[in-house]
């Protein structure tokens, strides 16, 4: 990985579990793969990089969207674990394809002196037509 890319991960280090997600949020919705990368853990961050350069780190596509995405519950699992249940709508310009669920399960980094936090895991409830991030788990 070269300097630039680490030093652009090392400044959106989050600070908060909301703000990892609200991170995340914003890459989705602006289709950028480095932002939803950033707030990746360093396994996952390993097992996905591959894809996010083939796919010149955009993710997404152009037609059905994500909107409306809100946090429609927050599952406390200890002092260093979250999870997120997100819901969103699917959509182009034309028609509604549904409502989707991500379930993200975001942890602080275990590292000593480290302050971050950093997703872990992120389940999706398949939607047809919903393009996913190199990270996300399909749930049928």
């Amino acid at each position: 990985m070269d300097s630039q890319l680490r030093s652009f991960i090392y400044g959106l280090q989050t600070r908060t579990p909301l703000q990892t997600i609200e991170l995340w949020i914003l890459g989705l919705q602006n289709r950028s793969g480095a932002v939803q990368y950033a707030v990746l853990s360093p396994a996952l961050q390993k097992r996905t990089q591959k894809q996010f350069v083939e796919n010149n780190w955009i993710t997404g596509q152009s037609s059905p969207w994500v909107s409306n995405i809100h946090i429609v519950h927050v599952n406390k699992i200890s002092e260093t674990t979250q999870q997120f249940t997100l819901a969103y709508d699917l959509i182009t310009s034309y028609a509604s394809f549904g409502k989707g669920h991500k379930v993200i399960t975001v942890e602080k980094n275990p590292e000593p002196g480290r302050e971050n936090w950093f997703i872990t895991k992120i389940s999706t409830t398949f939607l047809l037509n919903e393009a996913i991030t190199p990270a996300e788990m399909i749930n049928q």
